[in-house]
């Protein structure tokens, strides 16, 4: 009498009992696709074998779904690859959304994909995007997905500035932050700026609504104009850094001497001199106020120099303009400027152009550069 069968990793294993005897079959399969029940073991081992996953990832992933076929996920990986997908992008995809793998590919997932290219998007950004953030392909493409497109177009006007954006996140095409982007309205943020926070840097827009209008609101008390464009950069760098994050950079400008309303004042003159780390910026700060003695006020004047790679611009740079002080051939105060310009315009100004008297300067910037 037949008793039971079971399935186990790509074996068949069948239990017969007969008059006084029970027999044990075991049979290789090549396909588990013909059993109405998938165990879990088996399940993982597809997750691993098939779908790229890791032992780990494959152990929970095959908890959230119960396969009783395998003609549904060989479908759902054969649409990805067909897409461009790579198999290190599914495995992440399936690790992020394992029931990925029971879904209808070309009623649920085709038309948002074809959504997407048919308005800029391309399969290498499609796929990267959307293995990162499978979170996409849960939401309806009537009710939410084209709505917030929609609106973020009426924004940014093109596809191009689109894909951008797209590139960035997708969570703005479906956790749409329509409130920041009031929310700004109402403190008199034009839409040119707008449109610029959400094509370079739209993970602002997404942060809780009430934390994000308590950065918009210090960010106008720093004294940012809300029409300029630096108010687009001061906001999107506050945003991106907690508070202790913050304070300690405060602290590292304190420890060399600045006010609050110095590091403000250069903060609203260029904000990424925040972006840096406290290390960088320390190291930055002992150089230009204890090597060159400058103010917080010479480097308010230029401050891009704090964020310029000391041992690949700065320290080269400053070799040469030591020997043109020292020969009288520059003024102390045009340093600054020198240290922002272009690589071509810099040899020409303070290199080449004393060739002939000083034919030094170039071997003395290239040995600094470390090209020599």
């Amino acid at each position: 009498m037949f008793r039971s069968i079971c399935g186990c990793g790509n074996s068949l294993h069948l239990r017969w009992k007969g008059d006084s005897t029970t027999h044990f079959y075991s049979l290789k399969i090549t396909s588990l696709k013909s059993i109405s029940h998938i165990s879990k073991s088996t399940i993982q081992d597809y997750l691993v074998n098939s779908c790229g996953l890791s032992q780990e990832s494959a152990l929970k992933a095959a908890q959230q779904i119960n396969i009783k076929t395998l003609t549904k996920p060989d479908s759902v990986l054969k649409f990805f690859q067909n897409y461009g997908f790579a198999n290190t992008q599914i495995a992440k995809l399936i690790t992020k959304y394992p029931p990925i793998l029971l879904a209808d590919p070309n009623k649920y997932i085709k038309p948002k994909i074809e959504f997407f290219r048919n308005n800029g998007i391309s399969d290498p950004i499609l796929a990267k995007k959307l293995s990162g953030d499978p979170n996409i392909l849960k939401s309806s493409l009537e009710k939410r997905i084209i709505p917030s497109f929609n609106y973020i177009k009426s924004f940014l006007r093109t596809n191009e500035n689109i894909a951008i954006a797209f590139g960035r996140t997708t969570r703005i095409f479906h956790n749409l932050p329509k409130q920041s982007i009031t929310f700004l309205q109402n403190h008199g943020v034009p839409e040119s700026i707008i449109s610029k926070i959400l094509m370079t840097n739209p993970r602002t827009l997404i942060e809780n609504p009430d934390k994000f209008s308590e950065n918009v609101l210090k960010i106008l008390e720093m004294g940012f104009d809300p029409s300029s464009l630096m108010f687009a950069y001061g906001l999107c760098t506050f945003s991106g850094m907690n508070k202790g994050i913050w304070e300690a950079k405060l602290a590292v400008y304190k420890s060399f001497g600045w006010t609050e309303d110095e590091i403000l004042s250069v903060f609203r003159k260029q904000p990424v001199c925040m972006v840096s780390s406290e290390k960088k910026i320390s190291t930055a700060l002992d150089f230009f106020m204890n090597k060159l003695n400058w103010t917080p006020a010479d480097i308010s004047k230029y401050p891009t120099t704090l964020f310029l790679s000391l041992e690949k611009r700065i320290m080269p740079r400053c070799s040469v303009f030591e020997v043109l002080l020292s020969k009288g051939l520059m003024k102390k105060g045009e340093m600054g400027n020198a240290l922002i310009k272009a690589e071509d315009v810099f040899l020409k100004n303070y290199v080449f152009k004393y060739q002939n008297d000083l034919p030094q300067l170039l071997k003395i910037y290239k040995t600094k550069m470390g090209v020599l």
